[in-house]
């Protein structure tokens, strides 16, 4: 199945958390999807009120299904996910507690964290900087060579399907680093020539599993040189892409990718972050991982 068919909002009440609402509303209404919108409250109002008192923009052609439970707001997400068959999470990375302390070292809110960390679905989380750009025009995939990217390569490839989307796949490979290295003596474009066949199928792995035809939304690998996070940020720059693909386990403590923690602090455009949710061998790398300092 291609379409995802119920995505999930949820908010805090802060202007920063409302600011993924256009983004979510037009998901919903791009992909015929039930958009849920989840806010704990004590004081439940009617479902038209509520939506006015968070600052949500009037629905137009999107079915919206307000929840109003009581409690904490990760167990909230989590369960609504569970008891909805949510599909897809669309949040901002900053909230309430994000905008309480502006010195956060990665512009992420708790709650934001905590669902990243736990979501069994893919988020398309929205970071500091993040510039309303609507409707999505392309879309990028990071590709590692790792189960996680394999993963956000298959969603991506999925969603971009549902969307009518094209999507370029970067590989970032850095000085030193394997598995792309070509062997010794080679001549000086080998890296291109020689790993273009070993790219090429890291990719189809990546869309092994798939619904019929949606590796056709793929229309360029691209293989570059440098340090992932720069590599990433610059491709978004020169395609101007609306979302940005990548897969993640899930882990801000020790051994955090410095390069999720630069993309959420510098990109502009949308993150599609897809976790890991089976156990693997080897940590996420978007081409290096490099423990925080």
């Amino acid at each position: 199945m291609t379409h995802f068919i119920s995505i999930l909002l949820p908010l805090d009440g802060s202007a920063e958390a409302v600011k993924a609402a256009g983004c979510a509303f037009w998901l919903a209404q791009s992909l015929g999807a039930t958009l849920h919108v989840l806010h704990t409250t004590t004081h439940p109002l009617l479902p038209a009120d509520a939506l006015a008192r968070l600052g949500v923009p009037q629905a137009r052609d999107a079915r919206v299904v307000v929840h109003q439970p009581s409690g904490g707001a990760v167990a909230a997400v989590l369960r609504v996910i569970a008891d909805h068959r949510i599909e897809l999470v669309v949040m901002s990375a900053r909230g309430e507690s994000a905008c309480a302390d502006a010195t956060l070292p990665q512009r992420l809110g708790s709650v934001a964290k905590a669902v990243l960390e736990r979501s069994p679905v893919p988020v398309v989380l929205l970071p500091a900087r993040y510039r309303e750009s609507l409707p999505w025009t392309s879309m990028l995939a990071a590709s590692s060579g790792e189960t996680s990217a394999d993963l956000a390569l298959r969603t991506a490839a999925r969603l971009a399907t549902a969307l009518g989307l094209k999507v370029t796949v970067v590989h970032s490979h850095e000085d030193g680093a394997a598995p792309l290295r070509p062997p010794l003596g080679s001549y000086a474009d080998a890296l291109a020539h020689e790993c273009g066949a070993r790219l090429n199928q890291m990719v189809e792995r990546g869309l092994a599993g798939g619904a019929n035809g949606e590796a056709g939304c793929v229309q360029e690998i691209l293989l570059r040189t440098g340090d992932a996070a720069s590599v990433l940020l610059e491709q978004v720059a020169r395609h101007g892409a609306s979302v940005l693909a990548l897969g993640w386990h899930g882990a801000f403590g020790g051994g955090r990718a410095l390069v999720l923690k630069r993309l959420l602090d510098e990109a502009e455009c949308a993150l599609l972050l897809v976790r890991a949710t089976e156990r693997v061998g080897a940590r996420l790398k978007v081409g290096s991982e490099i423990d925080a300092r």
